[in-house]
Formats: structure tokens, C-alpha cells, sequence
């Protein structure tokens, strides 16, 4: 079930269980990408790293870039884990990044003083994991609309986001919520909408791949998918694979992306998203994708396991510690899609493990 791909094979691996969003690809010539990271939810390790030790794939050598689309905690759980594991990776994170507050907020939060799974506390631990390699690796590599990010041969990995509209505008709230901020133990709450996601643009040989990030829709000229779809950097070919944004909920729909972008009927995945009882994407998000492609996936379901009645004594100290408790979403979740690298392109081989399901059955009967 689980062995590595090919050499001459591509791979674009999705993760996300309910809470959490990871694609994990391979390029060719054991040349891989992570991009963003969640935990498993048994052993609370980084999914890129439980997977590829899985296939016998070495982290430390066969990973050449570390991408983190946006700072929300659904993508970035482990990620500081990831980056120390990765010891050969570029680390690449938004432009939006490189501000002086939210770099001095980083570097000066004591790890232990935020939450568990705060975005500061995660690339607190990415940097201090840069400053230990050496002069050469400590600074990030940002990314920023039509910046070609890495380079190898037939491949390539290029950004289509953020724009300098929308960095502007990112920056901007970054530094608004610093100044209001009245401490540091809960840490800094990332911006919404998403302006600074870093969508990717992919090409290996004549095969292309978008990944759409948690992108959305502003209604701000200049930024979200309308600025993406009207981009000077447009490539000569359309993509054959797409990662739905934001987890295919509306705010990050735009009709244009389907028709300017991506072939028709394309393969697809999203990640679903779960929280206090809201989730993601809904019934009416799921016919609107599925009316565009009958190739779409979805990592799991919106089943959850069933409550169990706590005794009463356990019920009483839930709620004089203010302990608000939610249930760990059922499955992993994993879309693989393997197709070759070489000679013409052939129709993306889909697997589904642990849950995934087309995404027409996300709203399976409990």
C-alpha cells in the first residue's frame, strides 16, 4: 500500500484530518516538497515526516524545500519539527512575513509562553532551528507573486501569490494587531480574510499542478484569486491537478481560476475543515465543485465519532478549569495521486487511504 514512487514518478500527496492541511510532493529523482504540515493525529508527529519515514525516505536528504503557505494554525501544526528534520530545505514562508514586528514577536516569544499550537511558537521554532545551521541557512526565502521559488532541471515551483496589494495589506494588519496586542501568552492571531497565502504554481515536463492554499476572495482590487486569474505569469500550459483553497468553502471561489487554469474536468482535493461543530466544506460547496469536476477528493467525511457522558466529578473539573474539550477528528486522511514525469502525460493514478473519499460522499449518513 505505502512504498515510495518511482524515480521518473510524480507524486502529490494530500493530508488533512478534519483539522489540518499537508501536501507532501515528489518531483522526480527523489526531489521533494513539503508544503504547510498538521500532526497525526495518533502519535502527534508531523504527517510529511510519519509518511515519508514510512516509504524509507530520508527527510534530511531528500527534501529541498519546506513552504509554508500562511500562518494559521490548521497549516503549520509541526512545522517547526519539520524544518529541524529537513536539515538540506530551503525554508520559504510569505512575504508578508518579513516585517519587522512580526520577525521581533517571533524571536522574542519564549516557546513555552504560547499556546500549543500557536503560529508564533511554530516558526519561533523554525527560526532558531535556520539559526543553528549557519549564516547561509538562517534567512527564509520569501515568496511573493511570480517568484520562481525553486528550479531543478524539468521542474519548476513558482508563486502566484501574494501580490504587493495584498502584502501591503497583510503587513499592515500584522502590525495593527501587534500594537494592540495586551500580551504575549495567547500570541498574535493571524489576519482574515487570507491575504498573504502563497499559492503555487508547479510544472514538471508537461505536467502542471496548482495549489490553491487558504486563498481568498477580498473584494480588495489587486488581491485573492481575481488578482491570481489576472496575472502577468501565465503558464503556457494549464494545470491537470488542483488543490481547492481554503477547503473549498465559497470565500475562496473564482470561476475564472477553473477556466483559465485548470483543464477541463481536472483532478481535484480539498481538505475539509472542523471546528466547534462548523465545517467544510458545506453541501452547496460540494455541488458547486462537483459541477466542475466529477474528479474531485476529499481527505474525510463530516462524521464524528460519537459523544460519550463523562462522569460527573470529570464534568465539574472540565468546567472550573475552563477547559473547553472538542473531539479528534476519526481519520488521517490521505489523497495520493501518482502519475509519470517522463514522455506524455498520463491521467493522474488516484489512491485514498484512511478515510478520503470522492468528495461526493463528505456528507455521508452518520
Amino acid at each position: 500500500m505505502y512504498a515510495a514512487p518511482d524515480p521518473d514518478e510524480i507524486e502529490v500527496s494530500v493530508f488533512g484530518p478534519s483539522y489540518g492541511e499537508c501536501i507532501l510532493l515528489h518531483l522526480g529523482e527523489n526531489n521533494w516538497l513539503v508544503v504547510d504540515s498538521c500532526l497525526d493525529p495518533d502519535s502527534q508527529e508531523p504527517v510529511p515526516l510519519v509518511y515519508l519515514r514510512r516509504i524509507g525516505v530520508d527527510p534530511a536528504q531528500a527534501v529541498k524545500q519546506v513552504i509554508a503557505t500562511h500562518w494559521h494554525d490548521d497549516h503549520i501544526g509541526g512545522l517547526g519539527q519539520v524544518v529541524e528534520a529537513c536539515t538540506s530545505a530551503e525554508f520559504v514562508c510569505s512575504d508578508a512575513l518579513k516585517t519587522e514586528e512580526f520577525l521581533t514577536l517571533v524571536q522574542a516569544v519564549h516557546p513555552h509562553a504560547m499556546m500549543r499550537r500557536s503560529g508564533v511558537r511554530e516558526f519561533h521554532t523554525v527560526l532558531m532551528s535556520l539559526a543553528g545551521r549557519g549564516a547561509r541557512r538562517l534567512a527564509p526565502k520569501f515568496a511573493i507573486a511570480d517568484r520562481m521559488l525553486w528550479q531543478s532541471g524539468r521542474c519548476s515551483v513558482c508563486a502566484l501569490s501574494p501580490s504587493d496589494a495584498a502584502v501591503l495589506l497583510a503587513r499592515r494588519e500584522i502590525a495593527d494587531r501587534l500594537t494592540n496586542q495586551t500580551g504575549t501568552k495567547k500570541g498574535l492571531v493571524a489576519p482574515s480574510p487570507n491575504h498573504n497565502s502563497v499559492v503555487l504554481w508547479i510544472a514538471v515536463g508537461e505536467v502542471s499542478i496548482l495549489l490553491g492554499a487558504d486563498l481568498e476572495e477580498t473584494g480588495n482590487p489587486g488581491t485573492g484569486w481575481s488578482e491570481v486569474a489576472h496575472s502577468r505569469y501565465h503558464p503556457s500550459q494549464k494545470a491537470s491537478l488542483f488543490k481547492i483553497p481554503h477547503h473549498g468553502s465559497s470565500s475562496a471561489d473564482n470561476p475564472q481560476v477553473w477556466t483559465d487554469l485548470l483543464e477541463p474536468n481536472p483532478f481535484a482535493a480539498l481538505t475539509p475543515w472542523t471546528l466547534g461543530g462548523a465545517f467544510l466544506p458545506t453541501r452547496r460547496d460540494v455541488d458547486r465543485i462537483c459541477s466542475r469536476t466529477d474528479r474531485a477528493y476529499a481527505t474525510a467525511t463530516n462524521r464524528q465519532p460519537g459523544s460519550r457522558r463523562r462522569a460527573r466529578g470529570v464534568e465539574r473539573t472540565i468546567s472550573e478549569i475552563g477547559a473547553t474539550l472538542r473531539p479528534v477528528p476519526y481519520s488521517r486522511g490521505h489523497v495520493r495521486f501518482r502519475t509519470q514525469s517522463l514522455g506524455v502525460p498520463t491521467e493522474w493514478q488516484v489512491d485514498l487511504f484512511e478515510g478520503a473519499v470522492p468528495l461526493r460522499q463528505v456528507y455521508l449518513s452518520r
